[in-house]
């Protein structure tokens, strides 16, 4: 009976790990950086820091930052040109901003202060929609949903196993 609840517990884990990829994550946006200027970041720093991580809806971006600074969520074109917005998230030393569940492709962020944006400090990031119909090829998601499906499967038939 002790065997058959280790492996039970063994089947547990690797269910949830299956669902791991199904759950929000929060990054802070440059990581132990933060939000900032330079010359703490050089230009290009943000966008080195998204290349290497899949965001998804319902994650959330945290910015955090010492002094004064800000963020606001902004169109491409003003990013490109860093435009001044008058909608920005400001205050305390941390914002975070979760993606809508529905989020699907790129979301665009400055610093309006000063010459902050000009000297690098904005973010552009892709996001990955978690709607499995909108993915070509199927979906993690799917795969994650199908691998969970036959654990589930073959743990019951163990548990029924052991219980006779």
């Amino acid at each position: 009976m002790g065997r058959g609840l280790v492996l039970v517990g063994c089947l547990v884990a690797a269910m949830l790990a299956c669902l791991g990829g199904a759950v929000a994550t929060e990054y802070v946006v440059g990581d132990s950086h933060g939000w900032t200027a330079p010359p703490n970041i050089t230009p290009g720093y943000y966008d080195e820091w998204a290349a290497g991580k899949t965001f998804r809806g319902g994650d959330t971006l945290k910015f955090v930052w010492n002094g004064t600074h800000n963020v606001a969520n902004v169109t491409k074109e003003e990013y490109d040109n860093c435009t001044k917005v008058d909608s920005v998230f400001e205050g305390g030393i941390a914002v975070s901003l979760t993606l809508p569940a529905s989020a699907n492709g790129p979301y665009y962020f400055i610093s309006t202060v000063g010459s902050d944006c000009e000297n690098g400090q904005k973010l552009a990031i892709n996001v990955v929609s978690l709607t499995p119909t909108e993915s070509p090829n199927g979906s993690a998601s799917s795969i994650a949903i199908g691998a969970f499906s036959m654990l589930v499967l073959v743990s019951s038939s163990i548990i029924a196993m052991f219980m006779n």
